[in-house]
């Protein structure tokens, strides 16, 4: 049940994050690690079509088998690599230089693993995968590390513990730290190198990785060996033991059974890890590891320098073979040293000058390192705190060119804002001239309609009554004209006081409006025995309507008004509905009269239109607002209904 749980999260992976799968920056732990590599064996061999998918199962069994066993890892990343290539599968050339980088520089083949690794950047940086290229710097700044470039490993060391800071992943950020203490106790600051790495250790609560915590505490163990602090390192590599042992076989291993082997030599007599020391010995000579042979070799032979010297030079020279053969120059200045005391206590003086002066050799040569490495890290230093100094200067010189381009913006919006109040000033200015000039045109002409015009239509309104009186009541025909005549005069004096009210309210509202249409109601249809039912809904607040709008409703009201008491047989009542509804302004007349009788011919008649007129006006007038009319005679009686757009 375990290992199908196992195989169902790990194919979610495979299949649906692929991303996610390949990001791995920590070592399996054993159990998972067989179920893993079982499960990816399966699949290649029972899928060997060669796309995309078996290039991301190449990378994550070859990576996941990096530590126990290299050489199918490194085949499998071979294959993965030349894979994409055919590809062209970035993420997969990716993965594949990234797992050859390793592999190089755990093989000590430096220039290999340089290129890989660098090439692993470069893809990364293309794929805009920053978790990779973090990876990517801490292989090159391990790299340079055991090269002994601390010079070259701090631009690495540094950029990738800020790529991981940006990252906000504890675990990668830890990782990062305790790379870059190991640069600085290379360099030989052991403070920065402590500052660093218990920085890590303040993180581990976030990360919860066994793995990770060995990391740390191994980084803790090597900076108090370097101190001298042996019972404190003892207790630091116990616990990346502990932690090791869940993910590494043997071969990972070893290199921290021995520094705990070498703490409790340095904490007990030196004999006492005598067995423990021949193990590891044997172990690292079976697994091919030379740093480890020359290391086991030399703890042996410490044991032995004091009561078997013979036995101290054998292992001294087993280890000094290892160490000089790998350039593991520390180990073999000390294996030199050693060998000499061995010599000279078993008589041979000579090869004991010679050890000597071979351990001189390697002392000159690690001081002078030791000197080029600080020189070199110091000048590193300065070319990066200058280089540092110059991006500063450059952001603060952005940063002023950006503060100008805004000022320069902020005052072109001001001029602009400014403008456009000027502008807006001035149509304001030339409306509100504009609409005095029309009020006060509007008020003369009101004045000269009404003062003239009107006196003039009651002049003859009057001289029409009084020819009616005067004239003889024998002459119908004239008395008939003389009616017509002041009647007519009567109506051209109402009209035009209307258009005189239409000229003295340009800011006319809708209540007011009303008022004049329920007015005009309330003079016209009781005179011509007809009841009024006036009502309105939703009148809306006290805004002022557009002059057109109100004078070409009020016309429109009163020819509805005058249809209905010149054409409406036998009417009786008049319904009037006013409503604002939906953006629009509404008006219904609708009478009680009956429809006009059929023709001779069985036509039936004509709608009621006032002649042809004053449905047409009617018309033209609602048209010209962008509204409708309608107007047809019903069951009921004659309806009209006119639909006006009002703010």
């Amino acid at each position: 049940m375990k290992r199908l749980g196992y195989l169902l999260v790990l194919g979610w992976g495979l299949l649906g994050w692929p991303r996610a799968a390949q990001a791995q920056t920590l070592p399996l732990p054993l159990p998972h690690l067989r179920v893993l590599r079982d499960s990816l064996t399966e699949l290649l061999a029972r899928e060997p079509r060669p796309d995309t998918l078996r290039v991301l199962r190449l990378n994550t069994l070859g990576f996941a088998l990096r530590l126990n066993d290299p050489p199918r890892a490194r085949a499998l990343a071979r294959q993965a690599l030349a894979l994409a290539e055919r590809l062209r599968y970035a993420p997969g050339l990716m993965e594949a230089h990234f797992t050859l980088g390793y592999d190089y520089r755990v093989r000590n083949q430096y220039d290999s693993a340089l290129f890989h690794s660098r090439q692993a950047l470069t893809w990364a940086t293309r794929t805009r995968n920053p978790l990779t290229q973090s990876r990517a710097y801490y292989n090159l700044c391990r790299i340079y590390t055991e090269q002994g470039d601390y010079a070259a490993a701090l631009g690495p060391s540094l950029d990738g513990l800020a790529l991981a800071r940006a990252l906000h992943r504890p675990q990668v950020e830890a990782l990062q730290l305790v790379q870059a203490g190991r640069v600085e106790l290379g360099l030989g600051e052991l403070t920065l190198a402590r500052q660093y790495v218990e920085e890590a250790r303040d993180l581990l609560p976030a990360v919860r990785d066994s793995v990770c915590t060995a990391v740390v505490y191994q980084g803790l163990g090597d900076i108090d060996r370097r101190q001298g602090r042996w019972q404190a390192a003892h207790r630091a590599y116990a616990r990346t033991l502990r932690a090791y042992r869940t993910i590494y076989t043997e071969r990972g291993l070893l290199p921290v059974e021995l520094l705990l082997a070498e703490m409790r030599a340095q904490l007990t007599d030196e004999a006492a890890v005598r067995p423990t020391a021949w193990q590891l010995l044997a172990r690292a000579r079976r697994l091919q590891m030379p740093e480890q042979t020359a290391g086991a070799a030399l703890l042996l032979a410490r044991s032995w320098q004091t009561t078997r010297p013979d036995s101290a030079r054998t292992y001294a020279a087993l280890s000094l073979s290892a160490a000089a053969g790998h350039r593991l120059l520390p180990l073999a200045h000390d294996a030199a040293q050693l060998l000499a005391r061995a010599s000279g206590q078993l008589g041979d003086f000579r090869r004991a000058y010679d050890y000597q002066a071979q351990a001189a050799a390697f002392a000159d040569t690690l001081s002078g390192e030791d000197t080029r490495r600080r020189l070199s890290a110091a000048q590193a230093r300065a070319l990066r705190s200058r280089t540092q100094l110059q991006l500063d200067v450059l952001r603060q010189q952005q940063e002023l060119e950006r503060l100008r381009h805004q000022q320069q913006v902020a005052g072109l919006l001001a001029l602009l804002a400014l403008t456009a109040l000027v502008v807006v000033g001035l149509v304001w200015s030339f409306r509100r001239r504009q609409a005095r000039r029309e009020a006060a045109l509007r008020t003369r002409l009101a004045a000269d309609l009404h003062d003239d015009v009107g006196n003039l239509l009651t002049q003859v309104s009057m001289q029409a009554d009084l020819l009616q009186e005067i004239s003889p009541a024998s002459d119908a025909p004239a008395q008939a004209r003389l009616r017509r005549l002041s009647e007519t005069s009567r109506r051209a004096r109402r009209e035009m006081t209307d258009v005189v009210w239409g000229l003295q309210t340009p800011l006319l509202t809708l209540p007011a409006l009303l008022t004049r249409l329920r007015d005009h109601a309330y003079e016209v249809l009781p005179a011509a025995q007809l009841t009024v039912d006036f009502d309105v809904t939703d009148a809306g607040p006290e805004e002022a309507l557009p002059p057109l709008l109100g004078q070409h409703l009020y016309l429109i009201y009163k020819e509805a008004l005058h249809n209905v008491v010149k054409h409406a047989r036998h009417a009786t009542h008049v319904q009037v509905r006013v409503a604002r509804h939906e953006g629009q302004l509404r008006l219904r007349v609708q009478d009680n009269g009956q429809p006009a009788p059929a023709s001779a011919a069985g036509e039936p008649a004509p709608a009621r239109s006032g002649g042809g007129n004053g449905l047409r006006n009617m018309h033209r007038r609602a048209e010209a607002l962008g509204g409708t009319l309608h107007a047809a005679p019903g069951p009921a009686g004659f309806r009209l209904e006119a639909r006006l757009p009002a703010p």
